[in-house]
């Protein structure tokens, strides 16, 4: 039996678009649904502010360790017995990630996919391996200054912004790197 509906067009291009709606659903826990993120701490809008991420971007410039300079920014590393990250830093945007020990060329190569999502504006694929584990994406307009959080998952890892003191950082890399270096030697 025939389907209905026109099959006029690009199959790709309608692949493409169905692709983006798909990466929006994952986004129902950001900061434009409140009433799924935890209203009782208060903290909901200082988490998803200008404050914070300029906060964060200073925390990620300052206390994290560099690892690699990337077209799309600075990448680089927390680790800490309470929170293991990247971060991807560029003047305009700024990519919090959980470490999930990946290898430096799968960062690398999902800190680009991360940085593309922030140019078009879509979640990444949250629940897919492909993506890593980002959970925060905001850009600045370089025109008009005003922060677009594209994507914003709460966690411990708010913590790391949100606190008084800023924890020292205990490890420059990744557990797993060291444990391969340690092999290879």
């Amino acid at each position: 039996m025939r389907s209905f509906g026109s099959h006029r067009g690009n199959p790709a291009l309608r692949f493409m678009i169905e692709q983006t709606a798909r990466r929006r659903l994952w986004a129902q826990l950001g900061p434009e649904r409140p009433s799924l993120i935890d209203a009782a701490s208060g903290h909901h809008a200082e988490r998803w502010s200008r404050p914070f991420f300029e906060r964060f971007r200073a925390i990620a410039r300052n206390h994290f360790a560099p690892v690699a300079e990337l077209p799309e920014g600075a990448l680089a590393y927390f680790g800490a017995p309470h929170a293991q990250l990247w971060s991807l830093v560029s003047e305009h945007a700024l990519v919090i990630a959980l470490d999930h020990e990946d290898s430096r060329v799968k960062v690398a190569e999902r800190a680009r996919r991360w940085q593309a999502c922030l140019n078009t504006r879509t979640t990444p694929g949250l629940a897919s391996a492909h993506w890593g584990h980002p959970v925060y994406g905001a850009r600045l307009d370089p025109l008009t200054g005003e922060l677009d959080v594209v994507w914003a998952f709460q966690g411990d890892w708010c913590e790391l912004a949100l606190a008084s003191e800023t924890p020292e950082r205990k490890w420059d890399t990744p557990d797993h790197w060291r444990a391969v270096a340690e092999e290879r030697a």
